[in-house]
């Protein structure tokens, strides 16, 4: 015969740990809450400046007659490779033309953002030749060229030019 022996699990509720947790949880945060309700007592407020970053002049459309060039671009290179990717070309592998090109002539317009040192900034396409390529080699030179800067009343101007360009 088997004997039960009956065991009661007993705990210790009244340890001493237990009993000073909570006066020690509640000191800390008494603690913390003081230390807190310090440091935003004794911060003053934060002072705020809203900045304008925006330009302060505004940008004016200038003219391409007043437009000189300190260094203008160089589309010799696309001038040499340009009949290549004019439409309905056909070339052999030597070079030599087989079917000549319908398009003898490309016309681009550029809108090109001068600073106001000459530098060109920015240029945008307007009126594309039709071929991506030539358009892209064009901007490629618009880029790595500079005009002498814009005057307006003896002050050097930021401005948009609008540049056709035309090949024949």
């Amino acid at each position: 015969m088997t004997h039960k022996s009956h065991t009661k699990l007993s705990f210790n509720t009244a340890s001493t740990f237990f009993t000073n947790i909570k006066p020690i949880g509640i000191y800390g945060l008494l603690v913390t809450m003081f230390a807190l309700f310090t440091m935003i007592v004794s911060t003053t407020p934060a002072q705020a400046e809203i900045v304008d970053l925006s330009s302060p002049e505004p940008i004016i459309q200038l003219s391409t007659l007043d437009a000189s060039w300190l260094t203008p671009p160089k589309f010799d290179r696309l001038v040499r490779s340009m009949d290549r990717y004019l439409i309905n070309c056909s070339y052999d592998q030597d070079g030599n033309v087989i079917r000549p090109c319908e398009r003898t002539d490309l016309e681009m317009v550029f809108s090109l953002r001068v600073d106001k040192q000459g530098s060109i900034k920015n240029v945008k396409v307007i009126e594309s030749s039709g071929v991506a390529r030539i358009d892209k080699m064009a901007i490629r030179e618009l880029y790595k060229a500079r005009l002498k800067p814009f005057l307006i009343k003896g002050r050097a101007v930021e401005g948009n030019v609008t540049l056709p360009i035309e090949f024949k």
